[in-house]
């Protein structure tokens, strides 16, 4: 089997038929879909029930309320396709989007990203990638595409709209922090990027995201900070794990500091660096002989406490590095 579809349903009635419409008219048959229903109090159930009536490549799982992230892990864990494709309840798919995705599934690939489309009531927009990491080829690319995910503001952070190798996850044990609210969907994606190989690119529309009133990027609350702080300790602890820290630090200090900066601008690091930004930048143990030398500067600025005083022209430089489209080589 080619794909194993997962899709996560929570009180998805208003889209859910849509959903699952537009999944079942793929002109490429070899999925499986593994339905997901957490625990819902209306009619998806039901909706779920009789879509797997009528195609038994649908399957419906059940369970407790538990959250999304508990609903894909349940899932992956019963999944048996070569390929994983996360699609949600809310969103449709362009019936030649899993055809396109695994037209770049070539050997040596881990992941495959495709373009994605904004869906309003009005119309749609197309969301294209970011940056440069599209353009770069092998080890450059998967190193661009990381050092978006750690800054944390990029297209690549959806939990959509790719194929991820099972094997890869399965090997490596990746899942889902089902006590994330925030940025889940990044850090499954990033541990991905950084245990993988190679990571294709697909420039056409291969996933629609409908925008609505409840969509989650609508229910957060409270500083960016403040907001980000658990998804920043969970990669802090992820980065180690997997023995990258020295490789990254520029960029995890980096992105820290963005969530200041996006608070309260060069005044907002300022007063926010030492209470909140320190205990997770200074990182006296790490080896500063496996970090870059722009790294090591950087290592020295947050453990001599000069950072503070040196930071309006760091922000100068990383301004105009994303203005650029790069970040730290990216």
């Amino acid at each position: 089997m080619k794909v194993s579809v997962i899709v996560p349903c929570y009180n998805a009635q208003a889209y859910l038929a849509q959903c699952l419409n537009s999944l079942r008219k793929q002109t490429m048959t070899d999925f499986e879909a593994l339905l997901v229903d957490d625990g819902s109090d209306d009619q998806t159930p039901g909706i779920l029930a009789d879509a797997a009536a009528e195609d038994a490549r649908l399957t419906v799982l059940r369970q407790a309320n538990a959250g999304v992230s508990a609903a894909r892990n349940r899932a992956l864990r019963q999944a048996r396709g070569e390929w994983v494709f996360f699609l949600d309840a809310d969103d449709l798919l362009p019936k030649d989007a899993l055809q396109n995705l695994l037209a770049a599934a070539a050997e040596g690939v881990d992941l495959v990203v495709g373009t994605h489309a904004l869906l309003f009531e009005g119309g749609r927009q197309t969301v294209l990638p970011e940056g440069r990491w599209p353009k770069l080829a092998g080890e450059e690319r998967r190193r661009a595409a990381a050092l978006r995910l750690i800054e944390g503001d990029s297209v690549l952070n959806i939990m959509c709209n790719k194929l991820h190798r099972r094997s890869l996850l399965q090997r490596e044990g990746i899942e889902l922090a089902e006590d994330l609210r925030v940025a889940e969907d990044n850090l499954f994606n990033l541990e991905a990027v950084l245990c993988g190989s190679g990571i294709a690119y697909v420039p056409s529309v291969t996933y629609l995201y409908r925008m609505h009133e409840a969509s989650a990027m609508h229910r957060q609350r409270g500083t960016q900070f403040d907001i980000h702080l658990p998804w920043l300790r969970r990669m802090d602890e992820m980065l180690r794990r997997r023995g990258v820290m020295e490789a990254y630090y520029g960029a995890y200090v980096d992105s820290v500091v963005l969530r200041l900066y996006k608070d309260g601008g060069v005044p907002g690091v300022w007063r926010g660096w030492k209470t909140e930004a320190l205990p997770l930048a200074e990182q006296p143990e790490l080896d500063e002989t496996r970090m870059s030398a722009a790294d090591r500067r950087l290592h020295r600025l947050v453990s001599g406490g000069l950072y503070p005083a040196a930071y309006p022209l760091i922000a100068a430089v990383q301004i105009a590095r994303r203005k650029a489209g790069r970040l730290r080589g990216g």
